[in-house]
């Protein structure tokens, strides 16, 4: 279940991540392992929480349109509020690309069948020591 410190400490993080104070993590209503995350008043991605053996960790999802490369750079860069995120295309694989901000791995961006057409899935694993405070 995430608890209250999760759910402020992942707020925290994704205003850092992102550069903005506009969101905000919200205990989904139905699912105690879930958590939604707004921004304003709009629903803006997903999150799940993830113990295994002890290690605790993150999925941020977050439903992306599906646009020409140049687009979704302009895209990343305007969510993330930063023109340090690039969006570079992966060797062998045409189905994917790696979104980083500097160079900062940050997730990928990928096809999924299962969602509707037009739109693809951004995908961020965010771990504990990824929640710790700046010192």
């Amino acid at each position: 279940m995430l608890t209250q410190s999760e759910i402020d400490s992942l707020t925290d993080y994704l205003c850092r991540l992102f550069n903005t104070s506009e969101l905000t993590v919200l205990q989904h209503p139905e699912d105690d392992e879930q958590a939604l995350v707004a921004m304003g008043q709009q629903f803006f991605a997903r999150i799940e929480r993830d113990e295994d053996e002890g290690e605790l960790s993150y999925s941020f999802s977050k439903e992306v349109p599906d646009q020409p490369y140049d687009e979704m750079v302009v895209h990343f860069q305007t969510i993330f509020n930063s023109q340090t995120v690039e969006v570079r295309k992966r060797a062998n694989k045409a189905d994917s690309v790696e979104v980083y901000k500097s160079d900062e791995f940050l997730g990928v961006i990928y096809d999924d069948d299962s969602n509707a057409e037009g739109t693809q899935i951004f995908n961020m694993a965010i771990l504990d020591i990824d929640l710790m405070p700046d010192e």
